[in-house]
């Protein structure tokens, strides 16, 4: 099978291994929804008539969100135990080591958004909006900044409609009343950082491109 058939088949594992005792189901239940809508995406944009699905290294950045957005949904963000992860395989406690008072694997992934979807994104955006050497880049990067702040409205309103305790767990703010914001801005800043190491490559490989073709023509 192709390489991108078996990225899907492990997100879809990884989905059904994740239903099993999920913290709290109605919340991996919602968390989901995005994922299930990505995935309809881009198996619709890999089977659509006469269209070029993307590489396989884009596939395999989106797969590797994916697979932490699932362990986020799995055990709710704010209670990944990541330090207790980290104890058992270093010895070592994330949270101490950095002095940390509160679970910061939401603001990992929301910086990890950023920096993961943007090359596939740019790629879509220069395919079918931009296709400027430069452009595709701000418009992905802008497209990211988009999405962050329509899923923390989504969040906010889903939230609305649930109870106190629901809701805080649904969002994971701990306490943060800049919760939304700082996440936002990480997922800008992820992009930002993300979109200079792909216009960077692509000089590169511009510059290697470039010496071939004098290579091959003496």
């Amino acid at each position: 099978m192709p390489y991108r058939v078996w990225l899907l088949l492990l997100t879809l594992a990884a989905i059904a291994a994740s239903a099993i005792a999920p913290y709290d189901r109605r919340d991996w239940t919602l968390e989901h929804i995005p994922t299930a809508l990505g995935l309809l995406f881009l198996v619709w944009y890999e089977l659509r008539p006469g269209g070029r699905p993307l590489g396989n290294g884009h596939c395999t950045l989106t797969f590797a969100f994916f697979l932490l957005h699932i362990v986020g949904a799995h055990f709710l963000y704010s209670r990944v135990p990541y330090d207790a992860w980290g104890d058992a395989l270093l010895g070592v406690r994330p949270s101490e080591w950095l002095g940390a008072t509160r679970n910061h694997y939401d603001r990992a992934v929301h910086f990890l958004f950023g920096v993961l979807a943007l090359p596939p994104l740019s790629e879509l955006v220069r395919r079918h909006v931009a296709p400027g050497r430069g452009w595709n880049l701000v418009v992905a990067v802008a497209a990211i900044g988009l999405c962050s702040k329509v899923y923390e409205l989504a969040e906010w309103l889903i939230a609305v409609a649930l109870s106190p305790e629901q809701a805080e767990a649904y969002n994971g703010q701990q306490g943060d009343m800049f919760d939304a914001q700082k996440d936002m801005g990480l997922a800008f800043l992820g992009s930002l950082l993300s979109s200079a190491a792909v216009a960077t490559w692509r000089h590169w490989q511009r510059v290697r491109a470039e010496r071939l073709r004098r290579l091959q023509g003496r």
